[in-house]
């Protein structure tokens, strides 16, 4: 699983520097992804890692999943349609339930940003950057965050 590290630098020109810094380095010399975000949050924009899109997906999901079966308990036992009873009425909802779960949760907006990164949000506002790693170690993440609170980083962190 990875994880994002993420830093708040008042001044925009010490970010670029550091993320300029944290591209070049990395294993192999490939360098570190490092997105800025400045003037406001997208959570769209962000690492997976950094919202809470898997749980919105799941929650989404079993919401689907138990008012489907419910539904069709319900017109299997009063036989609304002929030839079905509640246990096919169930594994249908079940099957109805999780697609459309899936695909609410897919759509626009239930990528959120983790309460870390909400709270720094208002000082995009403000001309403060924030920048996101992700990097695929808990060592390795706690080692930026060592680095990036010697550059300056008012609020650093791990997601």
């Amino acid at each position: 699983m990875s994880h994002v590290v993420y830093a708040l630098f008042a001044d925009a020109q010490v970010a670029d520097q550091v993320r300029s810094d944290l591209s070049r380095r990395g294993e192999g010399g490939l360098g570190l992804d490092v997105q800025p975000h400045e003037r406001h949050l997208d959570a769209n924009q962000l690492p997976e890692a950094a919202t809470s899109f898997g749980r919105n997906m799941i929650v989404t999901t079993v919401i689907g999943s138990v008012f489907f079966m419910i539904a069709g308990v319900v017109i299997g036992w009063m036989d609304l349609v002929p030839g079905m009873g509640p246990g096919m009425g169930v594994l249908l909802g079940l099957i109805s339930g999780v697609v459309i779960g899936i695909y609410t949760a897919l759509q626009a907006g239930t990528r959120v940003a983790k309460e870390p990164l909400l709270e720094l949000a208002p000082r995009l506002e403000q001309g403060a950057v924030l920048l996101t790693i992700e990097v695929p170690t808990r060592g390795q993440a706690e080692s930026i965050v060592d680095d990036l609170d010697e550059r300056g980083a008012e609020t650093s962190g791990i997601c």
